[in-house]
């Protein structure tokens, strides 16, 4: 029972002076800052560094090739213009009129738009489309093959760059393709009433007969 109430009675005094405690904390916490701001020093004294020991300076003259070469020659400041006394002296000082050839842009023929093929109005039809030469190389080898070459149709039907955009597995004929589809004719691709540049896929077969 006694201990019941001492319990009691320390719970009491905590639950009355807890609040005091806290506050006196904070006085005291307060009251420390402050003096540390008062008392310590504001400011602190830094020295400068100083050489644990002394620097000497050695002069040593200069050898006698370096002591031939000539100082070179200071700029000459330039000269402000004076105005002139006289009319013949305008003239006789006057640059005279420079001849020069006026550079002026041709027009590319890139500028012309590449549209693509399935966006052209109006398709390029084949005209001429030549048979590929065999390479005599392949021939006597016995080497076939297909390819496909994508050239590039102008405003006028002819082609006007090629390439390989699936080979056959040998150069020669490959190359044979691309010398075929430059000697190829279209009809020129309509874009908007206007002739466009488009490219075309062109399929080249080589088979021995």
């Amino acid at each position: 029972m006694s201990n019941r109430m001492e319990n009691i009675a320390s719970l009491e005094w905590e639950e009355k002076y807890y609040a005091v405690a806290i506050r006196l904390g904070l006085i005291a916490s307060l009251v420390i800052i402050i003096a540390a701001f008062l008392f310590l020093p504001k400011e602190f004294l830094v020295k400068p560094y100083q050489l644990r020991r002394s620097v000497e300076m050695v002069m040593e003259a200069l050898p006698p090739e370096l002591e031939k070469i000539a100082e070179p020659p200071k700029a000459a400041k330039p000269s402000v213009p004076v105005a002139a006394a006289s009319e013949q002296e305008v003239e006789a000082s006057t640059v005279e009129a420079t001849t020069f050839t006026e550079v002026t842009r041709k027009v590319d023929e890139t500028e012309i738009p590449i549209v693509p093929f399935w966006k052209v109005e109006k398709k390029p039809e084949p005209v001429i489309i030549p048979k590929p030469v065999y390479p005599d190389l392949a021939r006597n080898a016995g080497i076939e093959g297909r390819c496909v070459v994508e050239a590039l149709v102008d405003v006028d039907g002819s082609v006007i760059d090629a390439k390989i955009i699936k080979s056959s597995g040998n150069q020669s004929l490959d190359a044979a393709a691309i010398e075929a589809a430059f000697k190829a004719k279209f009809t020129p691709a309509m874009q908007r009433d206007k002739p466009v540049r488009v490219w075309v896929s062109i399929p080249y077969q080589f088979t021995l007969q």
